[in-house]
């Protein structure tokens, strides 16, 4: 005998999140007031269902060609800032996924608690090895990442 309550349960529905694609394509349609041709930018959304706290460069979302679909400050919710105020590109920032994340244009690596750095590593000054025990040397190691691959 099949219980009442099991006819009437209801499937549970996963969070939807919202992530700005990469879209360089643009639409061109006849502006009626001057009757010319404009370049229109339409935005597209990726709709996932992965939480920012367990994103990782490992599941990016990426073509069959291996392009990333988004970028990797928007799927990892980067809040990106500059190194220095007279900068003026972003090149480091924390994520909610506990995890702060130091880039160029050629290189990006994320540093989080318990992290060991070893001699050998870019931005390691010290030639020693040592492991990241509080915000504040995470915070220091990405900054010197990305001074360092810039």
């Amino acid at each position: 005998m099949i219980s009442i309550s099991y006819l009437f349960e209801q499937e549970v529905i996963k969070k939807q999140y919202k992530v700005p694609m990469i879209d360089k394509l643009k639409t061109h349609k006849l502006n009626p007031k001057t009757n010319r041709m404009k370049n229109f930018r339409t935005h597209k959304y990726l709709f996932t269902d992965i939480p920012p706290e367990e994103r990782t460069f490992k599941n990016l979302p990426r073509y069959s060609t291996k392009k990333a679909k988004v970028r990797f400050q928007d799927w990892l919710e980067i809040d990106a800032q500059k190194r220095q105020s007279s900068h003026t590109a972003l090149s480091w920032g924390w994520a909610p996924n506990g995890s702060c994340y130091g880039w160029s244009h050629r290189a990006v690596h994320g540093f989080k608690i318990g992290d060991t750095v070893k001699p050998g590593d870019v931005a390691n000054d010290d030639k020693k090895t040592f492991v990241l025990k509080t915000k504040e040397d995470v915070e220091k190691q990405a900054k010197a990442f990305a001074a360092d691959v810039s």
